[in-house]
Order: C-alpha cells, then structure tokens, then sequence
C-alpha cells in the first residue's frame, strides 16, 4: 500500500506540475491533503468552499454509527455486493463468497427495522446450480417484499456462464431453487459481467444482462428477459448484434406508467461508443428504438440510474479528464414527456491519478435531495455527497477510511425515513499472500434531523399512503402531537390526538407526518395525489 501511495504521490505531483503551464484550475486541500476541484457550467473552476451549500435542513445523516462486517469471512475473498431497501424497512444485501470447497457462492443477509442481520445464507440452491461457481449478483425488492437475485452460474464447458435466477417469497420466508435463465448455457463473460434486475407493479421480476457473446462468440450483446407470472420469456436482444461490435454494462429502472428505461454503452466503432437508452413497456413488452444518451465524455465512462419521487430519471455519469488528472461527476435529466435529455448545469471535480480510480452510485429520497457516494481508492476513502437539481453538488464528507478495492462496486439506498444505506467491499483483511482478501461492509447514515431511527410501528398505522389527502391514523396511545411538514421541512400544521384521528391535506406532493409524545419519535413519509 505504501508502493501505491508513493505512486499516486509522485504522479499526481507531475500532473499538477505540467498543468500549472496549461491550465488554471483552482484547487481546494483538506488538512489530510486531499486536493477537489469543482467546476461549474461557465466552465470557470472555482472554490470548493465557495460552492458548498446547505441543500435542505430536513436532510443532515449521522455517519457516527460504525460499519458492520456482513460477509464476516476474512479468511477468503467476498466481494460484488449489492443492495436493495424494502418499503418495510428491511435492508437486503447479496454479495459473492469463496468457500473452502473452492466454489464461490452467492449470499445473503437482512435485516429488519429495529432488529439484528440475519444468518448469512446461500441463495443459489437447488439443482446444478448448488454446485456451480457463482458470481456478480444484483437484487430487486418488490413492493411486496418478496426478493428477487440474479447471477453468473460458471457452465463448465467453457470459460463463459450463464444467467442464475433465484427467488425469496417473503410471506413464507423461504427461497426457491435456483433456475438457469439464459438459453445460450455458457455464453456470458466469466470474469467481467454486470446485470440488473426490476420488478414491475406486479411484483414480476424483469433481468437484464450484457457481456453475451452467443451472437458469434466475439462480440458482447445485451438481453432482457421477464417472468409473466407463470413462465419465464425467451431471451430478448436489446443491443445491434448486426454491427459486430461490442455493448455492455446495462441498467434498468423503472420511471413509471408500466414503463422502464435500459440504459448501456455499445461501441459505434473500434475506438468510439455511445451511452444508448431504451424504453421497455411492461404491458407489451416491446422496447423501443435504440437511440443515443448524450453525454459528455464516454471515456472510462462509469454511470449509474435513479429515478427521484418526482419521476424525473437522473444518469450520474463520471469521466476522466487529464492534465491535471481529475473524476468529473455530471447528472444528466430524463424528460418521458419529449423523450429528450439535458445536462444538468452543475459538475464536480475530484482529483485522481488516472482513469478508473473511483466507482460511485447515486439515490434519491426526495424531488430534490439526491445522495452520492464514492470510492476515493488511492486515498482510502468512502465519500458522500448531495446533489440538488436546483442547487448542484453539496459539499464531501468521508464517512469512513478503510482500504476500498479499485474494483468495488459500492452501493447506496434510501429507505422511506431519509437514512441512507451503503455496501462496498474493501481489503482491510488483505494479508498480501498472492490470494486477494476482500470483504463487504455496511454502514448507515441516520437521519437524524427527522429523528427516524427512533421508529415503533406498532403504535401508529397510517392509510391510506398515497392518499387524495385525507389520511386516517389508528393508534393505541392515550395522547400525542402530529407535526406535519412540508418537502422542505417548513411546519405546515399541528394537530394533538388521542387514539384514532384524521389529518386533511389539499395540495399534492410529498410531506412528513412527524408524530410525538413521552414514549415515541416517529417519523412517517406521505404522499398526496
């Protein structure tokens, strides 16, 4: 580590050295050291500390909690995990893990509001695929918390696998065998692979994958598939396979009204590609035609996809730009209406050593407060930021300094109370001996201005949610005060109650039902329609 320091200091040293004579970039240093740039849409750089804003006063974490080992086995390699937040709370995570019969696994862990992480358990049982080699998984949580895991399952044919599906009825609390997906058996990358799974409104999983090359056992292809309550489709094709180029790395969201956008990078030559997007209709199933994400920069291009409550749908993108080396984070905003995109006027600049030095995800909790967080390799870091559509990039803070892998992929989740939920993989537990160490760590940021990690949901009911505007409250406590807010935190009416009560709201949007007395402190988010 300290060879990768002395690396990352030297060259970063040149690198600011040989700007000084072709740029002018104005830089801000911690007392750690740590060098940020930020840049705004005039393209004038300019003070980090300048730029730093309080986006929203509802919207302040605590990250004082520590984090928790989930894959707890630091003696082999765990690592890819990925997350998922129920609308009850629960907190999902998978994630591979090598066992001392060689195979690598894919595992699983909750954990339950108020309560303690379930065992570790594996999800890819039943059949052949208990007794294959397994990696890359990625979740899905339908509104009725059912669970929804698909993965690499190593064909041992060749060196390429195929997809894995497995599947946890939450009502039963038990999981499914493990079902094979793709019809191609081996054909998707063993080593480099990313899917992504949704549910629809009907709580009906839809998968998606890239990096399969059955086409012509060259070039990477990306498919979708969906269950339709009885049976698994056939593999759909979403990128060219006529063009004989490469396309890969996709993600799915939904972004309402039965509908959900794939978005993935296909080249458009040997040395050029494009960001592409396509719009999957749930009801028909038919995509619509490829066309193109503009973008800034498609160079080590990394993105991730997020939809906020106001149905907006934001690409966080993130590119390298040289002399001096530095991350660039760009959002960019979907309109279904025009079915067009726009730059977001605001960009942050981190400092880096080269390209691939960070990996990062975005997620939003309201119209407005959106959450980032990074991995900042070369300086040992987990970072958080917010971004606001209407205010830009907040200001960083590291919420933990461990020794994060360059290849993690770290995640980050809202659940309905404003705490932020992250999972990455780092190498604290590395001993060096030729065999990469890596384990995956949890760690919640709690919302302490709402005061929601303070929640007994037995005492208060609220429905309906979303309502018209009349919300019915059931409970058994003699007396207590609501405090309804606005998205902005600002106190739009007091009500003290005893037992049942209704509260009457007339405009649409979203609000906070911020309830009290000597016993509770809790916090419920409702939506007028």
């Amino acid at each position: 580590m300290l060879r990768k320091k002395l690396l990352f200091t030297y060259f970063f040293i040149f690198s600011i050295t040989l700007s000084i004579s072709q740029n002018k970039v104005a830089t801000t240093t911690d007392e750690n050291g740590k060098i940020s740039f930020i840049k705004t849409s005039n393209n004038d750089y300019k003070s980090l500390e300048n730029e730093t804003t309080n986006l929203n006063a509802l919207f302040t974490l605590d990250w004082s909690n520590d984090d928790f080992n989930i894959s707890n086995h630091p003696a082999v390699d765990s690592w890819n995990p990925r997350l998922d937040v129920g609308d009850n709370g629960t907190i999902y995570t998978v994630y591979n893990d090598n066992h001392t019969n060689g195979l690598q696994k894919i595992m699983f862990r909750k954990k339950e509001v108020e309560g303690e992480w379930s065992n570790t358990i594996f999800v890819d049982t039943g059949g052949e695929i208990g007794s294959r080699n397994n990696h890359f998984p990625a979740i899905a949580v339908s509104q009725n918390n059912d669970v929804h895991v698909v993965y690499n399952v190593w064909a041992y044919e060749n060196a390429r696998n195929y997809i894995g599906y497995s599947y946890y009825n939450s009502s039963t609390e038990t999981w499914s065998d493990g079902v094979e997906l793709s019809e191609a058996g081996g054909s998707v990358n063993h080593t480099i692979s990313h899917h992504d799974i949704y549910t629809t409104n009907e709580n009906l999983p839809v998968v998606l994958w890239g990096y399969d090359f059955r086409e012509n056992l060259v070039n990477e292809e990306v498919y979708i598939k969906y269950f339709d309550g009885a049976n698994w489709s056939s593999d759909i094709i979403v990128s060219t396979p006529s063009d004989g180029l490469n396309a890969y790395k996709p993600y799915i969201k939904s972004i309402g009204n039965n509908k959900a956008m794939i978005i993935f990078m296909e080249d458009i030559n040997a040395s050029e590609k494009e960001l592409r997007y396509r719009i999957y209709d749930e009801t028909t199933h038919e995509l619509s035609n490829i066309s193109t994400i503009p973008t800034v920069s498609t160079d080590f291009l990394k993105y991730d996809l997020v939809k906020n409550e106001n149905g907006d749908i934001l690409i966080s993108t993130i590119h390298n730009l040289s002399n001096p080396w530095r991350d660039v984070f760009n959002i960019i905003i979907y309109d279904e209406s025009t079915d067009t995109f726009t730059l977001s006027e605001f960009s942050y600049e981190h400092a880096a050593i080269g390209p691939n030095s960070l990996s990062a995800a975005i997620d939003c909790y309201s119209d407005e407060d959106c959450a980032i967080v990074y991995t900042d390799y070369w300086n040992e870091q987990n970072v958080y930021m917010e971004f606001s559509l209407a205010s830009g990039y907040g200001e960083t803070l590291v919420i933990n300094e461990q020794n994060p892998s360059i290849d993690n992929i770290i995640n980050c989740k809202f659940d309905l109370y404003g705490n932020l939920h992250v999972l990455w993989n780092d190498l604290r537990f590395d001993t060096g001996g030729g065999y990469i160490e890596r384990e995956v760590f949890y760690e919640v940021g709690i919302n302490e201005d709402l005061h929601i990690n303070d929640i007994n949901f037995s005492e208060i009911k609220i429905y309906p949610n979303p309502s018209n505007g009349t919300f019915f409250i059931n409970s058994n406590l003699s007396s207590y005060t609501i405090e309804v807010l606005d998205i902005l935190g600002r106190l739009i009416q007091t009500t003290k109650a005893t037992g049942n009560t209704t509260i009457h709201l007339t405009t649409s949007g979203f609000y906070y039902f911020r309830f009290n007395n000597n016993e509770i402190n809790f916090v419920k988010k409702v939506m007028v329609k």
